[in-house]
Parts: C-alpha cells; structure tokens; sequence
C-alpha cells in the first residue's frame, strides 16, 4: 500500500471539507479531494478514503476512480466509483474503498465530491491506493487486437451514456432487448407453426453476426472464438470467412492462460442453472480472454416478471434479472471494459416467451 496525497491534482483549491485542500475557493464548491493521476501495477487494484472523527448531519459523498491513457490523447473516464451517504448519529471513523482493474500504460486518479449538500467535517483525511506488489501470479498481459488500430468504433459506449433510448434495431445492435419488430417474420403470423423460443434463439445468433460488421470485427486473419451450443446455420455462416474460427462447445471449458481472442460469440450466454455469484464469474472468466481492442456479444435470456427485482432477493432464485445485467455492465466498465448502452423494451414491445423470459444481447470491447 501507499499513501497518496489527496489534494495534489487541484493543490490550490479548497476542499468542500472544512479545513483541507488549498487556500483559494474551488470553482466547484462541492469538490472534495483530486489525486494525482498515478501509475499503477497491472492487475487488481483498490483506492481507499479514510475519515476519521467524521461528523456530519446530511449529505452524500461520491468517490470515483478515473483513468487516463496519455499515449492516446483522450480524456480522462470513468471506470468505478462508489457513494457514502453521510447522515451520522455521532462522531464516527468512516471507510470507503473502489476497486477497479489497472492496465499497463494507464494512469489512476481517486476524485470525490458530494454529490449531496454535507456540513461534513473530519479530524483526518487520508488516501491510499493498494495495488499488487508486482505482477500478480495468474495476471497475462493480453496482446492488441488489429482491430484496436481499424477504421471503426474504438469504444461500445459513449462516454456519457450507459442507456440507450432510441429505436432498436437488429442491424446496428447496443446492448439490447429484443422486440416484436425485431421479429418480422413471426409478428402477426398466427399460422407460425415454429415456437417463439426458436426465433429468440436465431435472434440472438443474428445479433452477434450483425454486431461484428457494426462494431468493426470484419479484418481477415481474425481469431474468433464461438463458445456454448449454436445452430448448423451459424457454424455454416463461418466456412467460408477470413477468420480462424473456434468453437468451444463447453462454456464450462477452459483455455491455456497465455490464450486470447479478437472476438468472443457466445448466443447462448451463462448457464440459468447456476447462482448469480457463478454466473458473473462465468461471464468475467470468458470477457478476459479478449485481446485488448477485442470485441465481445453475448446472449442472455432474463425473468420479464422480474425486472425491478433487487439483487439480494434474485440471489435467492436463480434467474437472470435487468437489474443483474446493469451490474455486470458497471463491474465490466471497472474493469477496463466499454460497454454498448443497454436498451431496454417496454413491456408491449418486448419479445417474451412462455416462459415469460425475455432475450437481451451485450455488446462488450476490451479497451
């Protein structure tokens, strides 16, 4: 671990915490604490605010992890934060922490602010970054993509929007849900004779294919990996591509660690039959295999009744929900990933089947 000093990025600004920071007024009087933007040991990481003798009525403190890539020239963005709310009976010590997964040749800052009005003041004010003390045993640096360098999108999702609003389209997929318009060939056909579940599976099979032309996966010599059970037709689709193509009919399987992907298709998604601690791992487990600049679509299938359940109750039962989903896009965004909006159907558009179990797509890039 190492201390690090709070308030070095803004050295002149005062901080929102009475009696710390600088001496002149910040332009934003709700600004707490900047780091400097540091160089961290690859793997996983984790800032921590201490306060100590904290006291305070109201209010909300939000700490977040920024990053920045110099050689790229970007802005700084957002890859984990967290919020401390700030009501306290009494004089208290308070600790909050961000995990996050540093990267080679990227700078870490720790930024916080109430995010609600605080009449918060501490005896101490502390910061400390804890990072792997070398390289961490099981951590493989993943090569670059070609596609990283490509004409084409270098991000899945803008750096200010996480929900999607517009019209869905099967196309030019984001992360999405999948509607009735989406299935042209079954919307008012009564005479149908195929079952719904069919055309949501061949749905989501059509996605990942559509997404690899929206998101730039078309550089012959690519190596792509297709995990889980798929249709004749999508193994047929490949016989003919310029890519090298593997298919790992085992999403349980697993891979030589030094081993990484351009582009991960998995239609079929993570196991339903498992907890929701496995499910993630599953998920995360399969997304690290990418190369940095690799593109990734993943099916799901999640509960429609279900889709204001909270996480601690659909703990309890063991079926996907929106609200899981929306967690694994901000743990994947922590974790150096971009991830394409989640667009999410009302209930009339929404394509479920009998199972009252609807049929979602996420669009992930390694970054």
């Amino acid at each position: 671990m190492r201390d690090v000093d709070p308030f070095c990025f803004f050295f002149a600004h005062a901080s929102a915490i009475r009696g710390y920071g600088g001496q002149n007024r910040s332009p934003d009087p709700q600004y707490c604490f900047h780091t400097h933007y540091l160089d961290v040991r690859p793997g996983r990481a984790r800032y921590e605010l201490r306060l100590t003798g904290a006291r305070s009525s109201q209010g909300q403190l939000t700490v977040r992890v920024h990053a920045l890539k110099p050689s790229t020239g970007a802005n700084a963005t957002l890859v984990a934060g967290t919020r401390l709310e700030l009501t306290l009976d009494r004089k208290d010590d308070l600790v909050v922490s961000v995990r996050f997964h540093a990267l080679r040749d990227v700078a870490y800052a720790f930024y916080g602010f109430f995010s609600e009005y605080s009449d918060l003041t501490v005896d101490g004010l502390s910061v400390i970054l804890d990072e792997p003390e070398g390289e961490e045993d099981d951590y493989f640096e993943p090569p670059v993509s070609a596609m990283l360098g490509h004409d084409g999108p270098s991000e899945v999702r803008p750096a200010n929007a996480l929900i999607h609003y517009d019209i869905l389209e099967k196309s030019n997929p984001v992360s999405q849900d999948c509607t009735w318009d989406q299935l042209p060939e079954l919307a008012g056909d009564p005479a149908s004779s195929a079952p719904l579940e069919t055309y949501l599976t061949q749905w989501r099979e059509d996605v990942c294919l559509a997404a690899m032309t929206a998101y730039g996966a078309v550089i012959s010599g690519l190596d792509g990996w297709v995990i889980g059970p798929v249709s004749q037709a999508m193994c047929d689709h490949f016989d003919n591509s310029p890519f090298t193509i593997r298919f790992i009919e085992n999403q349980f399987g697993k891979v030589d660690r030094n081993e990484f992907a351009d582009f991960l298709l998995w239609p079929e998604g993570p196991s339903e039959d498992i907890a929701l601690d496995e499910r993630w791992s599953q998920v995360k487990i399969w997304l690290e295999k990418l190369k940095f600049g690799g593109l990734a679509i993943v099916g799901l299938r999640y509960r429609h009744v279900d889709v204001l359940m909270s996480s601690s109750i659909a703990a309890e039962h063991n079926g996907l929900t929106r609200n899981e989903i929306g967690q694994w896009a901000l743990r994947l965004i922590g974790s150096g990933f971009s991830v394409a909006p989640l667009a999410y159907a009302d209930s009339p558009d929404l394509a479920v089947g009998e199972d009252q179990r609807a049929a979602f797509v996420l669009v992930v890039r390694r970054q």
